[in-house]
């Protein structure tokens, strides 16, 4: 199942374990350097303007979450990767979010994919598409590595750069718009299964490597 709402509207349970598969993900396996105690992930973004998506079972045990902040107040992006913009404002825009802290653990779903996205990633994102569209919401903002990147580009979601990107200490990162689906984007999915794999060619091999090495660093969405 999935819960979405503001930290208030959640069980105290359910949130304790998002910060939990955050730490897990972040701190733990990506070894950024973030604030933590007791076990646990969050910052200063997770305040009350935050809308949080968790994919949890009955038990309250999180295997996926995504973290949406409205660009009219304090996020990441304006704050802490303006570099990221190439020189143009920060978003402020009601019909305008940022998408953060998104994390899938593939270790419990079983689901890890290499050169597309895996079905947990996409049912959250197709979660948080429904919602923007519920609220007026037509872009969400995201910093991210070029190799995820290209897995969205895959999925063949409108997706562009706010600005060039930029080294950082775990690789090159970039900042995207992402414009909000109009209509459902598991359908669309379902018009365009392929019908026989193909074996890997030595460009999709080395493609393999890249978003292999992307998916350690940053694991954003596995």
């Amino acid at each position: 199942m999935i819960s979405v709402g503001a930290r208030r509207e959640l069980t105290a349970a359910v949130v304790r374990s998002m910060y939990r598969l955050r730490h897990e993900t972040f701190v733990r396996r990506l070894r950024w350097s973030l604030p933590l105690l007791n076990g646990i992930e969050t910052d200063q973004y997770d305040n009350e303007d935050a809308i949080y998506f968790i994919v949890h079972d009955a038990h309250e045990d999180v295997t996926a979450c995504a973290r949406l902040l409205p660009t009219t107040g304090p996020y990441m992006l304006a704050q802490l990767f303006a570099e990221l913009l190439g020189g143009n404002p920060p978003p402020r825009d009601p019909g305008t979010w940022e998408l953060s802290r998104f994390a899938t653990s593939v270790r419990k779903t079983r689901e890890g994919r290499v050169l597309s996205l895996s079905p947990p990633t996409l049912n959250l994102l197709d979660a948080i598409f429904q919602f923007a569209r519920d609220n007026a919401v037509r872009r969400l903002l995201l910093v991210t590595s070029i190799a995820i990147e290209r897995l969205l580009l895959r999925e063949r979601l409108d997706a562009h750069r706010l600005g060039p990107p930029a080294r950082m200490p775990d690789g090159m990162i970039v900042a995207l718009a992402i414009e909000v689906p109009t209509i459902d984007h598991a359908a669309r999915r379902a018009d365009r299964e392929p019908t026989q794999p193909l074996a890997p060619s030595a460009r999709e091999r080395s493609r393999r490597i890249e978003v292999m090495y992307a998916r350690a660093q940053f694991g954003i969405l596995p």
